[in-house]
């Protein structure tokens, strides 16, 4: 099973304040049809956070977009600690220090090690690492990096994954790839308390 999505909030309107291109939309500025949309993010993230608040300028997109997400982050298998070193992986790789400074602050939440998440920043992994880590973020690695994956990291992967979460990892690492295009395309700005954590 996967982890549990954060509690709904009481507030609707609970907002995480960024800048960037195009301001966050607030729910009072969606037409009532909209509604839906921002409730149900909100549902599945307790808040309006990171790029949904600029995806919510087409309601529809943004709901799609969150619903990959929810079921990547808390219906895909694989243990939290793994999706999140996968997710500040794929972060690293795209260079979004907005995804990355949340992601690994979840990292840690999901016992990732510091030192982990300093290798990965560095863009060293999967050198330093072993086991799963090493494999996953090489495999992000490959991916991002050669744009295809070779056949022994394809038989890696589904020996230790299988087949359907393997699947499951590459629309992981797709859908964080989008994420990071919409911060890097409208500027989302680092939030409140979070810090860059790639080097420049």
């Amino acid at each position: 099973m996967g982890a549990t999505p954060p509690p709904q909030t009481n507030s609707h309107k609970q907002q995480e304040k960024t800048m960037a291109r195009l301001p966050a939309v607030t729910k009072d500025q969606l037409a009532p049809e909209d509604h839906e949309y921002f409730d149900s993010i909100v549902g599945t993230r307790g808040s309006i956070r990171g790029p949904y608040g600029v995806l919510l300028h087409s309601p529809k997109l943004a709901a799609r977009v969150a619903d990959t997400g929810a079921f990547v982050r808390y219906e895909f298998s694989i243990p939290e600690s793994l999706k999140e070193t996968v997710i500040i992986a794929t972060a690293r790789e795209m260079r979004s220090q907005y995804e990355f400074s949340a992601h690994a602050k979840l990292a840690r939440a999901a016992g990732v090690s510091d030192e982990t998440i300093k290798i990965i920043a560095t863009g060293a992994a999967p050198a330093g690492l072993e086991g799963d880590e090493a494999l996953l973020t090489g495999y992000v690695k490959e991916m991002l990096q050669k744009h295809k994956v070779s056949a022994a990291t394809y038989k890696a992967l589904t020996d230790r994954f299988g087949e359907q979460d393997t699947l499951h990892l590459a629309v992981l690492v797709g859908h964080y790839m989008l994420v990071a295009q919409v911060l890097a395309t409208m500027d989302v700005e680092l939030g409140e308390g979070m810090v860059a954590e790639i080097p420049e």
